[in-house]
């Protein structure tokens, strides 16, 4: 599939940015993130009959672009170092590009993931940007925070890839970007009166950085999300899959879990356990025994707080719980309602003391341990399948498929709704190394409740 590109330019918010925004301070949440970019694809399908030409949708999605980034100020700015934006109105990155030899339904209909990282921006989101910061020779003006793509299909069909630096956005956090967006531009088509999403920017007032005398993130480097996968990075390739789970499997997952002291799993526990479950079969598969296992999960902080946060809180409002599953020589600690009980364990940890407890102090990291890892990140009840710019819903959202490291590999699940096409079930991107993935893809378990990459389309 080739994807011209048709035009480059930055768009800049429809108003400028007041004196006193113009520094957005990373709080201490944004400093536990590691300096990359989250991608997110959105698929439309062209609308019969057709409601504006390309030329049009173009005009429009700049249009409400410029409009949005007024709101959403510091992300039309530039991230000068590990401790702040410049809210100075310089834009978002943003490309236009065009497909003529193929149709979006014929990549929707056999969806050839490698293809996914000619639909965002030429940048590979797996790279950080920490030298960028740390030598300003090599982008004296700063880094940008969003990049943008939308490419037009010859069937009248689209597609926006964007990303957005992990250190001013959560998986909700940008969810909630891409719904103002796409809410403004649909009303500006209407003629309505725009009722705006006013997000809220007020992170480091929360939790505040840990800084030293010198004013540098003080915060234990083994303590942040890339300390934690550096200390279970394994060397080798690792391979990119993706999972389907509909409905019904996840509801007859929640059944298989449910316990007398844990009678309503939720879907996320039940799907997570699962896989969790299959992995430490391929891990006790390749090296002959069982070992221990430790999982973490990415928790959102909005709900948890006492009193909730706003949902439309910008900036990353997460926190990693653990669950940590011992060698044994018996089956039971592989049972699935074993492994949700746990999980469910550590969530409930998460509460309002302790997001009180981030607000004021520091977790100093572990030392390494030896033992297996799979680290999950959701977006799943996120609501980006509600992001209608006019023309419809998405058919389908997709995170990235970057190309994995060829040198070492960091078991990562990241967990995203299907939305209509697949009945609003699932879907797992699993990035685990290349030997463990040729024994997870093959475990017939799996594959009773999941299908393996299949087509959008039904």
């Amino acid at each position: 599939m080739e994807v011209q590109i048709i035009s480059q330019e930055y768009i800049k918010p429809s108003s400028p940015t007041p004196p006193n925004l113009n520094t957005y301070k990373f709080s201490l949440l944004d400093h536990l993130m590691p300096p990359v970019y989250v991608p997110m694809i959105l698929f439309y399908p062209p609308v019969s009959p057709p409601i504006s030409t390309s030329s049009e949708r173009s005009q429009a999605l700049k249009q409400s672009l410029s409009e949005t980034l007024t709101r959403f100020y510091p992300l039309a700015g530039r991230i000068r170092s590990n401790l702040r934006i410049d809210c100075n109105d310089e834009g978002a990155y943003y490309i236009e590009a065009k497909v003529e030899s193929h149709d979006l339904s014929e990549f929707l209909q056999h969806p050839d993931l490698s293809l996914l990282p000619k639909l965002v921006p030429p940048f590979n989101s797996l790279l950080d940007y920490t030298d960028q910061l740390t030598n300003p020779t090599t982008t004296p003006g700063g880094v940008d925070v969003v990049m943008v793509q939308v490419t037009n299909f010859a069937c009248g069909g689209f597609v926006i890839g964007v990303y957005v630096s992990h250190m001013i956005v959560d998986g909700v956090a940008i969810s909630t970007f891409l719904q103002a967006w796409a809410a403004t531009t649909a009303q500006n088509q209407l003629g309505d009166q725009c009722i705006h999403v006013l997000p809220s920017f007020d992170g480091a007032a929360l939790f505040p950085p840990i800084l030293d005398e010198q004013g540098k993130f003080a915060h234990p480097a083994e303590a942040t999300m890339r300390g934690l996968y550096r200390r279970f990075a394994k060397k080798g390739r690792c391979v990119n899959k993706r999972f389907v789970f509909e409905a019904s499997a996840v509801a007859k997952l929640k059944e298989l879990a449910a316990t007398s002291s844990l009678q309503n799993p939720s879907r996320v526990e039940a799907v997570s356990a699962f896989i969790w479950k299959c992995a430490r079969a391929a891990w006790k598969a390749k090296s002959g025994r069982s070992a221990p296992s430790l999982i973490t999960h990415a928790v959102n902080l909005r709900r948890r707080a006492d009193p909730n946060l706003p949902q439309n809180s910008m900036g990353n409002f997460v926190c990693l719980t653990g669950a940590i599953a011992n060698e044994c020589h018996g089956e039971e600690e592989l049972e699935l309602s074993s492994l949700v009980s746990k999980m469910r364990e550590a969530t409930s940890k998460v509460n309002g003391d302790l997001v009180a407890k981030l607000q004021v102090s520091t977790t100093n990291g572990d030392d390494k341990v030896e033992m297996n890892y799979i680290g999950y990140t959701s977006i799943v009840y996120s609501g980006v399948y509600d992001a209608d710019f006019g023309w419809g819903k998405p058919l389908w959202v997709a995170p990235v498929h970057e190309p994995c490291h060829e040198a070492f590999s960091v078991n990562v699940v990241r967990l995203m709704d299907t939305g209509e096409w697949g009945n609003n079930g699932f879907e797992a991107w699993i990035s685990l190394a290349e030997e463990e993935m040729i024994l997870l893809q093959s475990n017939q378990d799996l594959l009773a409740f999941a299908s393996l990459n299949p087509s959008i389309l039904r």
